[in-house]
């Protein structure tokens, strides 16, 4: 049997769930967005350097130089039903300055509520906002990472995995980083970049979509590069949801997916969990979810139901045929349907320039959804001067350990473009 910890890194950064909550204004906020900002931590540049050095190696994107603090922000949003609400989010900003611009970080699929962007204080935890803030932060950037709806402060739902819903929290966090960075006097660069993993990596994608969108000047986009993520929910994430693991590890990463987005729609929209789980596992599922609950907690639940429901790791056998029937046949009148289908990010056409990276062989977040959308930009007309592809090619990495490898090409493309990043596909 695998270990749970092991399984909880192979999940911990995954793909699923849906739709919106709300929380009312609590307290008023200037024409920027931002509520309050709080420094939370500092990070000295031999902290900051000694760590770099150990996760990425000899392909660590240069020294920091000063020192780089850390703000805990709340900000002003406006949710899909058009009410008020507040959001929590972490802002790096170096202390001398990031001429390079704006960088927002979307992160992956996680469920425990202290995990979020906003409670990370500079510690050597092997974090993606850990990862994402070594990333850049030497290369003269600031970085904002939102907490997304129903995570961090905000109570409620976390709509999984609705890229164009969650979009918005990192949209509406870009005026907020930069007023914070006013505030403490703290210069940055007009460039804006979108960056994401995993799940974070699909809302990237339609954050990129939505920002063009806006036509604001504030939200115009330099360079993107989602990694890894989810774009074909309806298509791509489905088929791979459907595939009979021969592993452990795979039933796991399904159930523990699909349990995320049952959950949402369970909290949300009213249905039954019972109406898409077997009793037992929707029993698991009701009790393991809602952020209080450990990742690693909630994978040794999953595991333990499966094995006394004899499910011989076939996600058929801990879900309802109701509910087999339709992701099969993609059913629109059924919410789970109806969200992943609405929050597809895959077939449109970016300004921005776009790297597409992602790991060869991810068992987690099928590659497919890479190749898919890759070829419908393509097939819109976008050439090779507007959009590559870099793929990762390790055996030796999975889902989780690929992050670093990701962020560093991620980097590297906000530096120099295309020309700056290895391995670019040739198509």
């Amino acid at each position: 049997m695998i270990a749970p910890r092991k399984l909880t890194k192979l999940v911990a950064a995954a793909v699923l769930s849906v739709a919106l909550s709300a929380l009312s204004l609590a307290q008023p906020a200037g024409p920027n967005g931002l509520v309050t900002a709080q420094r939370t931590a500092s990070v000295t540049a031999a902290q900051f350097n000694k760590r770099t050095a150990a996760v990425f190696g000899p392909d660590a994107p240069g020294s920091l130089r000063g020192s780089l603090n850390l703000y805990k922000v709340t900000y002003r949003y406006r949710d899909a039903n058009g009410r008020n609400a507040i959001l929590s989010g972490l802002v790096i900003l170096p202390v001398n300055g990031a001429p390079n611009g704006l960088v927002i970080f979307n992160h992956g699929t996680t469920v425990y509520n202290n995990g979020m962007p906003s409670r990370y204080l500079g510690s050597a935890n092997g974090s993606e906002p850990e990862t994402a803030m070594l990333a850049f932060a030497s290369g003269g950037y600031a970085i904002a990472m939102p907490d997304y709806i129903g995570q961090g402060d905000h109570t409620g739902g976390h709509p999984y995995p609705a890229n164009v819903v969650n979009s918005f929290a990192g949209m509406d966090l870009v005026k907020p980083a930069r007023a914070t960075a006013r505030r403490n006097n703290v210069n940055i660069g007009e460039a804006l970049f979108v960056t994401g993993y995993s799940e974070g990596g699909g809302v990237a994608m339609a954050q990129v979509r939505e920002l063009e969108r806006s036509n604001d000047p504030a939200h115009r986009v330099t360079a993107a590069a989602p990694a890894s993520g989810p774009y074909d929910l309806s298509g791509s994430t489905v088929e791979f949801m459907l595939e009979q693991p021969t592993d452990q590890a795979g039933f796991v990463v399904r159930t523990y997916l699909l349990g995320d987005l049952v959950y949402f729609l369970h909290k949300n929209k009213g249905v039954k969990i019972t109406d898409y789980f077997k009793p037992s596992m929707a029993f698991t599922i009701n009790n393991a979810y809602g952020g209080k609950v450990k990742d690693a907690d909630i994978i040794k639940r999953i595991g333990v139901t499966a094995v006394l429901m004899r499910a011989k790791n076939s996600i058929f056998n801990v879900v309802t045929p109701r509910f087999k029937k339709v992701m099969e046949t993609m059913d629109l009148r059924d919410p789970a349907a109806k969200l992943l289908k609405d929050n597809d990010c895959y077939d449109w056409s970016p300004r921005a320039r776009m790297l597409l990276i992602n790991l060869d062989g991810d068992t987690v977040v099928t590659p497919k959804n890479s190749e898919v959308t890759f070829q419908a930009m393509r097939r819109r007309g976008v050439g090779r001067d507007q959009l590559r592809r870099s793929i990762i090619r390790d055996p030796n990495l999975n889902h989780v350990t690929a992050v670093p490898a990701a962020m560093l090409r991620a980097r590297n493309f906000f530096d120099n473009g295309f020309p700056g990043v290895r391995d670019l596909d040739e198509n």
